[in-house]
């Protein structure tokens, strides 16, 4: 429009730029144009000009000069704090991902690249003699394999505990990542790589070596892991609702709950990509020999060190508090006596009936009180991972048992990379948007009860394959145990691939569940116990691997379909459980710590 431009009483030309003509005439027409004064109050001019007619050329140039100093809504709006009523009315949207987050990703997916490649390979290399139909080295059958299998995993879910203290009252979260990486991890896992050469094969370093190299990677992935999953949270440091218009024109708002979900979402379905490679190492271990499946992690553990201290200038550290841990423990203390009520543990109440001073606050303790909350839903994961760690030993057993058509028995996990890399996406950016759009409510207690009955049919189905494989010669109930299993080389008739939807419906409750219980650790802990709830969490993979060795007498035929029904009953339980005492969590919304 490069002419004059008609004023809005239709009186006058003003010849003035025309971003301003344009944005005169849209703030005039927003009010009555037969009010002048009210014309003049929204364009906040002088008193004095108020008092006149519009109709001047010298009023409507003052006009002009106001309407520069009147911020256009639709330029200002993005980026401001939502109100209530918009965060009520307005779709929610992941909001921006800072680059620094998915540096902090890449550290801790290569992480995960190693723990997967040393584990895949780890129970064949453990149970079986050399030579035989499915790979081997140290011959020390499937209970004793097993439960080395389960001590190295037992340790890394335990040792997030003590971790955690150390990270946030000592050296904080990016030290401990560091500290962790290379002093600990990546030397446990080129001794793993060293011991499993042929020559030290030979010589009897294997067994030292590998239980060396357990310990040493059970301590650096467990200081490890519960770092980097709160750390890369933090790199995402938006607490507030923000209004933001998409390209549409459309207002929404971004959601500090969405993109957390996102964010791990991500995280996790990087993590089936690294495990799909990562589960590709037994073809290695079959056509090469164990030393050049483990020399793939080795390597990955040392190359994680490259985004960790490249983005060191960019990320954001917590610096560590005080040790709260001493504070905490006494403050359970006095509420367990006080009726297991931790309101009688305020300093109020303390003074009030005990004559007592405490060194901490009201707000202390109502960070404990939801930790607490957070925690009691944590506690029925035990079962959840006593499940679903079969998948690193006994259905690798399981395999062993069936006809594998030349596939590494230790390779059937890669169907459930391959489902979690399929699925995740579908459920990311299909399902919850869905649900989002349509304003259904799926909250994490809901997402998490979905896991665990995927998680109960996949065991279900499992206990039915173990039975078919009794059921199916040549050695039925003992397979590759009789003598028409030609020294170990034939298995029972039946096809391995079987396993497949065991392993789908655990890509669906890793999904729905696991995603979901890191999420929730992390958005329920209060700032100052992040790490530790997240190693809370951690510790109850722990503690459903120390029940697995409960079960050690079952880890044998012919038992092996009775402990499946036995592991089915038990999560059915927990999931019925689950739903009934937590469901209304996801009514509660508690307000995230501002960074």
């Amino acid at each position: 429009m490069s002419g004059p431009m008609p004023d809005v009483h239709g009186s006058t030309d003003i010849t003035a730029e025309p971003s301003l003509q344009s944005r005169l005439v849209i703030a005039l027409e927003t009010r009555n144009a037969s009010d002048d004064t009210d014309a003049c109050a929204f364009l906040s001019l002088p008193k004095t000009e108020q008092n006149a007619s519009l109709s001047s050329d010298v009023k409507d140039h003052v006009a002009l000069r106001a309407i520069r100093s009147i911020a256009n809504p639709s330029d200002n709006d993005d980026g401001r704090v939502a109100s209530e009523d918009e965060v009520q009315n307005l779709l929610h949207i992941v909001d921006k991902i800072p680059v620094r987050l998915w540096i902090a990703c890449l550290a801790g997916i290569l992480e995960r690249f190693v723990w997967y490649g040393a584990t895949a390979p780890l129970q064949n290399y453990l149970q079986n003699v050399p030579g035989g139909e499915v790979p081997g080295a140290l011959g020390l059958h499937q209970a004793t394999a097993s439960n080395i299998v389960n001590a190295l995993i037992i340790g890394s879910y335990i040792v997030p505990v003590p971790a955690a203290v150390v990270a946030d009252s000592w050296l904080g979260r990016y030290k401990t990542m560091i500290y962790s990486a290379i002093s600990i991890e990546a030397i446990g896992a080129t001794i793993l790589f060293a011991t499993s050469l042929p020559i030290a094969i030979r010589e009897g370093a294997a067994l030292p070596g590998v239980i060396t190299a357990c310990i040493l990677l059970a301590i650096g992935s467990g200081a490890f892991k519960t770092t980097v999953v709160p750390f890369i949270a933090d790199q995402y440091d938006e607490a507030e609702f923000r209004i933001k218009t998409q390209k549409n024109g459309v207002r929404v708002v971004t959601s500090r709950e969405l993109t957390i979900t996102y964010i791990y979402n991500v995280f996790y379905w990087a993590i089936n990509v690294v495990g799909f490679v990562a589960d590709a190492t037994p073809l290695l271990e079959r056509y090469v020999g164990f030393w050049l499946a483990y020399l793939i992690p080795c390597c990955a553990m040392w190359l994680a060190l490259i985004p960790i201290l490249f983005g060191r200038k960019y990320f954001i550290q917590h610096l560590p508090t005080s040790n709260i841990m001493p504070q905490v423990c006494s403050a359970l203390k006095y509420g367990i006596t006080g009726g297991f009520k931790m309101d009688a543990a305020k300093p109020g109440a303390q003074l009030h009936q005990h004559s007592r001073p405490v060194p901490w606050t009201d707000s202390f303790i109502e960070e404990i009180k939801r930790s607490l909350l957070t925690c009691r839903v944590l506690l029925l994961f035990p079962i959840h991972w006593l499940c679903y760690n079969q998948t690193f030993n006994n259905l690798i057993s399981q395999a062993g048992q069936m006809v594998t058509y030349g596939i590494p028995n230790d390779m059937m996990k890669i169907s459930g990379a391959i489902s979690g890399i399929i699925i995740a996406p579908i459920i990311q950016k299909g399902l919850y948007p869905y649900l989002t759009r349509r304003r259904v409510s799926f909250g994490p207690i809901s997402r998490m009860t979905v896991g665990f009955v995927f998680l109960t049919l996949s065991m279900v189905y499992t206990t039915v394959i173990q039975k078919l494989i009794y059921q199916t010669g040549p050695c039925y109930n003992a397979p590759l145990a009789c003598a028409a299993a030609n020294d170990h080389t034939i298995p029972n008739q039946i096809s391995v691939f079987l396993q497949v939807p065991t392993y789908f419906g655990g890509a669906l409750a890793e999904v729905f569940c696991l995603t979901t219980g890191t999420e929730y650790a992390y958005n329920n802990a209060p700032k100052t116990m992040k790490t530790l709830v997240q190693a809370i969490w951690l510790a109850m993979a722990g503690i459903g691997t120390c029940l697995a060795l409960a079960f050690t007498p079952l880890t044998k035929d012919p038992y092996l379909a009775t402990m499946y029904a036995i592991l089915t009953g038990l999560l059915g339980g927990a999931t019925v459980l689950l739903w009934i005492l937590f469901r209304r969590l996801d009514k509660l919304k508690i307000k995230e710590d501002s960074e």
